[in-house]
């Protein structure tokens, strides 16, 4: 009984509240980005960018609904190479958790992003990001057993609503606990576009650099929680 009760504890740290609140913070950091050092551009809102492809090709605006298909575009192709990452990974029998691996690959590409001068058109800056952002968003897709979104926040507002209902149904301390828990990571987002906004406007583009060092922690996390286990 007591080795089943230390496999239970042995959360990995990916599916943690802490861990997935700071890359959520990552995924809001970098929209405050892409709007201060981009022209103002949200690169990872696709749900808007869904509407206004509809809207513009409903106007016969086709060249502005093709500035809204393409990051759309990137953001599947984004998710698509995630899946590659972690197929070839698992194939060539990666040590440890291939979300690390990915993390770093996440963070250097930041990197080279921020080394990208500001004169380069801004489509094709934004565009990397929005393909970065569907990256990030299918390495962590769980926290606590329940489905959570890094880069984007409709379906994580729902979970807020359900988790708010049964706080206020079942009266419990894991109900509340829950609903706090997941409104946290969810406001993270936002907590994230503020730093990704100031230090914008202070250092320019290459304030994405601050997301790099994070991201790497980040893997040196899963490192030593895997050294550990």
């Amino acid at each position: 009984m007591k080795n089943n009760n230390n496999k239970i504890q042995k959360i990995p740290p990916f599916e943690k509240p802490l861990f997935i609140m700071i890359i959520t913070f990552v995924g809001g950091y970098m929209n405050g980005y892409t709007y201060i050092t981009r022209n103002n551009i949200l690169a990872n809102m696709h749900t808007a960018n869904m509407s206004k492809l509809g809207i513009n090709i409903a106007l016969g605006e086709w060249l502005e609904a093709l500035h809204y298909f393409i990051p759309i575009v990137t953001c599947i192709l984004g998710a698509a190479f995630s899946k590659l990452i972690e197929t070839i990974l698992i194939n060539f029998n990666f040590k440890g958790d291939w979300r690390k691996f990915a993390l770093v690959l996440e963070g250097i590409a930041l990197f080279l992003i921020g080394l990208i001068p500001s004169s380069f058109p801004d489509i094709i800056v934004t565009n990397l990001v929005s393909f970065l952002m569907g990256y990030q968003l299918c390495l962590f897709r769980n926290c606590l057993g329940v489905p959570f979104n890094t880069t984007i926040c409709t379906g994580n507002i729902r979970t807020v609503g359900l988790f708010l209902f049964d706080a206020l149904d079942k009266e419990s301390n894991d109900s509340f606990k829950k609903l706090i828990t997941f409104t946290i990571l969810t406001f993270s987002f936002a907590v994230g576009a503020i730093p990704g906004t100031l230090i914008s406007l202070a250092l320019g583009i290459k304030s994405v650099w601050v997301c790099s060092f994070i991201l790497f922690l980040q893997a040196f996390w899963i490192y030593i929680y895997e050294k550990k286990v």
